[in-house]
């Protein structure tokens, strides 16, 4: 049934449970209330506990800092049919490139100045003035001004915080003049930092590099807002470094968002309800509405029609039972239960930027620690041709039938992100024709007249990642290679713990981890490993800093986000003065060196000053984009010709949306989505809901 048609149908119901709640619930003050409130109902396997915008880590911190906050610019659906998006802004009225009236900041916070140009010719890219909105207040009424946004960003960068999200402000194509020295302590003068105030609702921003236009919009897209009240009172100091609780309790959050947090309870639930202070809300008899201030689909929309969000701490069992019973608007169905809901028209997939993959530490002391702690013969790991014996051994086709619809990959990066999407929206890094021939080279596929593949599109979409004859040969390579270095003996047994989950471990990850120990024993029958058995450890609060650390052998994690530049990606694995390295029990990005062919020429540096080329006043920043493809894909491939980290498969989201509401459009685009908690929309308040609730007797089908 098309989703079209079904929405007639629940339109008619609607009228039947219209008039049905009118003849059953006149006299119900309950239901009175009920009348139009929208409540929408989710569930998380454990709820955030830190959405400071200054600190989040994790995404659960980051939706719960989604309802609560509103970026200066946001990015909406313009017309559905086409995909096309619109820039919106939101907690900013416009944003105006100001580089050549104000030139004089360039020298003044010293911004980084491409050798070729002269700062006195130099027009655009560098500053920008952010005009605020002045509607804009706190959850508690305080207008929000130009000052509050000097605050947050002067602690932000605090350099007695060593905030986790500083970087994006101190580094990345969008850093601020000068705040990396003071991020850093070099200087204590705020003022040498390229924000400043230039009235009440304005704010100038001062770029370290050059910037364009769009992608300025785009690093707009999340804020940096904090209260200063609030910020201050829950500081202390932790072992030298200073912390703060705002964003951690309802009592230490202040909304500027479209919703509040009213309530949250420890492992339980939270309780978002409108925040009555945001600028976009008017009330019309009695309730809060909002309407888009941009046309989608040639008019004005209702915008968050949702009055209040419920997020329970569900098991997957439990989600899945109240989903049936009508309770969640929302339910991700898991592996097995996905091919049961594939044809349903409540369905909605998407891909995500994050891939997940296996990565390791194989520092051979700390892989003998652990094999004399909890591991056996975990060494093996630090032979590389076992490590692509494992790459090679896993049928990632198979492996993600044991997701709630994965897809499978071999790379780093996948059809999700981008280089050119402002100009060109089809602009896939991996459909690149440089990308593709360095995957082709990596896994060693030929194309041409003479070939079994005749073209490059045929030879790359041939690759899956498995080849088991490969990995048996190094298997056997591999066995002989750690024997002879007295590594390891003949036939031993391998058992190595994997640090898989923050929360517990779900009966799809007990799948996939069993699915991974069939592969490797397949490959490695006959080589004279003896049986390898991976072992899943869930409830790890970090496992991608246990795993470094050398708590675990290998870690089980994703890599994702920042679509839309692919060419700083690589520094989430090569830059640990930016990132947290996951591999660092492997290599030492910052010392050794690689040399790739830049334009024919070979060009060595270290795998850190590589995936810093391309970004900020990088040397290969402003080159034009075939060489930044070949630089990307060449340092993409090199890395994972290491093997120190394995990918196996992108996230893919998979819900199944409640017959109480629909999303605006079913064609899921990565810049809006499927339109989001903003156009979400609803075929029943909260009492007519009820009232089909109860005609059906709380069961509900979705197949």
């Amino acid at each position: 049934m098309k989703k079209s048609i079904q929405r007639f149908i629940l339109a008619l119901l609607m009228v039947s449970i219209l008039i049905g709640t009118l003849v059953c619930f006149s006299g119900c003050s309950r239901n009175k209330e009920m009348k139009g409130q929208y409540t929408y109902k989710t569930y998380m396997s454990s709820l955030g506990t830190n959405w400071n915008p200054h600190s989040w880590e994790v995404n659960a911190d980051s939706l719960m800092l989604e309802y609560l906050s509103t970026p200066l610019v946001g990015v909406s659906v313009s017309n559905s049919k086409e995909g096309i998006y619109t820039w919106v802004f939101e907690m900013a009225e416009s944003i105006t490139d100001v580089t050549a009236q104000h030139r004089d900041d360039l020298a003044k916070y010293k911004a980084s100045i491409p050798n070729a140009q002269s700062p006195d010719a130099i027009e655009k890219g560098y500053v920008f003035e952010i005009k605020l909105n002045k509607n804009a207040k706190w959850q508690n009424g305080e207008a929000i001004t130009a000052d509050d946004y000097i605050y947050s960003m002067k602690a932000l960068l605090d350099p007695k915080m060593k905030n986790y999200r500083a970087n994006l402000y101190y580094s990345e194509e969008s850093a601020i003049a000068g705040a990396r020295n003071y991020y850093e302590g070099k200087t204590s003068d705020f003022s040498s930092v390229g924000l400043y105030k230039a009235d009440d609702y304005t704010i100038r921003y001062v770029t370290q590099n050059p910037i364009d236009y769009n992608y300025f919009l785009n690093a707009c897209t999340s804020n940096w807002l904090v209260y200063e009240k609030l910020y201050e009172q829950g500081k202390r100091d932790a072992g030298g470094v200073i912390v703060t609780n705002y964003g951690t309790s309802a009592e230490t959050t202040m909304s500027y968002g479209p919703y509040k947090l009213s309530s949250i309870q420890t492992a339980k639930q939270a309780v978002f309800e409108q925040n009555p202070n945001w600028y976009g809300y008017e009330s019309k008899d009695g309730k809060l509405i909002s309407y888009t201030n941009f046309d989608i689909d040639g008019s004005k929309r209702r915008q968050y029609q949702t009055t209040k969000i419920i997020i329970d701490v569900m098991d997957e069992q439990s989600a899945k039972n109240a989903f049936l019973r009508g309770e969640l608007s929302e339910w991700s169905p898991s592996a097995d239960e996905l091919s049961v809901y594939s044809s349903s028209d409540r369905l909605y997939k998407n891909t995500e930027t994050y891939t997940m993959s296996l990565f390791f530490n194989t520092n051979k002391d700390v892989l003998r620690r652990l094999d004399a702690q909890s591991n056996k013969n975990s060494i093996v790991l630090s032979n590389k041709k076992f490590r692509q014996a494992i790459s090679l051994a896993i049928n990632r086709s198979k492996f993600v039938g044991a997701t709630s619809g994965y897809v499978p990959e071999y790379a780093l990066l996948n059809k999700l992100y981008f280089y050119d999407i402002y100009n060109d929206p089809k602009s896939s890094y991996r459909n690149s024709d440089t990308a593709m021939k360095g995957i082709c080279k990596l896994y060693g596929v030929e194309y041409g007249e003479d070939k079994t593949h005749k073209t490059l599109t045929d030879a790359y979409n041939s690759i899956s990642g498995y080849d088991e004859n490969k990995a048996k040969s190094l298997m056997k390579q591999a066995c002989d290679e750690l024997v002879a270095a007295g590594l390891y003996k003949r036939g031993d047994a391998i058992s190595i713990q994997i640090g898989w989950s923050k929360g517990a471990l779900s009966a799809d990850d007990n799948k996939q981890i069993s699915l991974l120990n069939e592969f490797l024993n397949s490959a490695a029958a006959g080589s004279g490993f003896g049986k390898i058995t991976l072992a899943a450890i869930g409830n790890i609060e970090n496992r991608y800093a246990a795993v470094p650390a050398g708590e675990y052998a290998i870690g089980y994690g994703a890599w994702g986000g920042a679509a839309f530049y692919p060419f700083r990606n690589f520094q989430v694995y090569m830059d640990p003065d930016q990132y947290s390295i996951n591999e660092a029990g492997c290599y030492d990005p910052k010392t050794e060196t690689i040399t790739l062919d830049v334009g024919g020429e070979k060009i060595t540096k270290t795998w850190q000053n590589w995936s810093r080329s391309m970004t900020g006043a990088g040397e290969y920043a402003d080159s034009d984009i075939e060489t930044k493809l070949s630089i990307l894909s060449q340092l993409e491939c090199a890395f994972l010709e290491t093997y120190y980290r394995i990918p196996l498969c992108s996230l893919t989201t998979s819900t199944m949306l409640s017959y109480q509401c629909d999303y605006y459009t079913e064609q899921y685009n990565i810049m809006y989505g499927f339109g989001g908690i903003r156009l979400l929309s609803y075929n029943y308040d909260d009492a007519q809901w009820a009232a089909y609730l109860k005609k059906q007797k709380n069961s509900l089908s979705y197949e």
